[in-house]
C-alpha cells in the first residue's frame, strides 16, 4: 500500500514542471464533527471526531488543476475491536470542457493505525455540470473483496449564503450482504470564518441482520490559506 500512495504522489509531483503554471496554493484545514459519517457509516461509534489535513493544489494555464493531499480523523468501530487513527492521502487532476462541464480523476489511500481494520485504496473518475456531480469509484481492499460506489451529489445556494446539499450513494460490494445506498440532505454556512453544516444521513442495507441507520451531525471547519 505505500509503494502505491508514495508512486501516486511523485507521478503528481512530477508533473508540475511539465507545463506552465498558472497558480500554486497551499491550504490547511482542521475541523470538529460531533459523528464522523462516511457513505452513510458512522466510523466513530457515534462520537466525536477531531479531523484536519493539508492541500497543494497547481492550477496550469489550460484550465487544469493538479491537487495533493493528506487527512486524517479519530475513528472507533467496536464491531472489529479497533480504533486508533484514519489517514487518507490523495492524488487528484481536475480540468473543465467549459464553465459548466467539469472532469475529475484521481487516487485515494486509506490507512488505519489500528491493524484490526483493512487498508484501502480507491481511484475514482468524476463529472460535472454546473452544481450537479457524479463520481464513480473502484474500490481495493488490502484483504477482503473489492467494490464499487456512486456518488451523486447536488449543492445549491441560497440568499444570505446558505447551501443546500443533496447527495445519493450507491456501494456494491463484492462481500457477502455488503450491498447498500445512503442519501443525505445538508445545509451550510460560513459564520466567523468557520463552514458549519448540519447533515441528516441515511443509510438503507441490503442485510437482514445489519438494520438500516439514519444520523444527524454538525460539523465545523476552519480553512488556512498560506500564499
Amino acid at each position: 500500500m505505500q509503494s502505491k500512495i508514495k508512486q501516486s504522489i511523485l507521478c503528481g509531483v512530477g508533473l508540475l514542471g511539465l507545463a506552465g503554471v498558472a497558480q500554486a496554493e497551499l491550504t490547511a484545514n482542521v475541523g470538529v464533527t460531533t459523528n464522523y459519517v462516511f457513505r452513510g457509516e458512522t466510523q466513530t461509534d457515534d462520537n466525536i471526531a477531531i479531523q484536519g489535513g493539508v492541500d497543494f493544489t497547481n492550477e496550469f494555464e489550460h484550465d487544469g488543476s493538479l491537487y495533493v493531499g493528506a487527512w486524517a480523523s479519530n475513528v472507533d468501530f467496536p464491531a472489529y475491536q479497533a480504533d486508533g487513527f484514519e489517514i487518507d492521502l490523495y492524488v487528484g487532476y481536475n480540468f473543465k470542457l467549459n464553465e459548466s462541464v467539469k472532469f475529475d480523476v484521481g487516487y485515494i489511500a486509506y490507512e488505519y493505525t489500528d491493524s484490526n481494520l483493512p487498508d484501502l485504496s480507491e481511484i475514482f473518475f468524476g463529472a460535472g455540470f454546473k452544481d450537479l456531480y457524479l463520481y464513480y469509484y473502484i474500490g481495493d481492499r488490502d484483504s477482503g473483496p473489492d467494490y464499487t460506489y456512486v456518488d451523486l451529489k447536488y449543492s445549491y445556494e441560497f440568499p444570505q449564503e446558505w447551501v443546500l446539499h443533496l447527495h445519493y450513494g450507491n456501494l456494491n460490494d463484492d462481500a457477502t450482504n455488503g450491498d447498500a445506498e445512503d442519501v443525505s440532505v445538508g445545509v451550510s454556512k460560513i459564520l466567523a470564518g468557520i463552514d458549519f453544516s448540519l447533515t441528516a444521513t441515511s443509510i438503507d442495507r441490503d442485510s437482514p441482520t445489519n438494520p438500516d441507520d439514519t444520523y444527524v451531525f454538525l460539523t465545523g471547519v476552519k480553512t488556512f490559506d498560506f500564499k
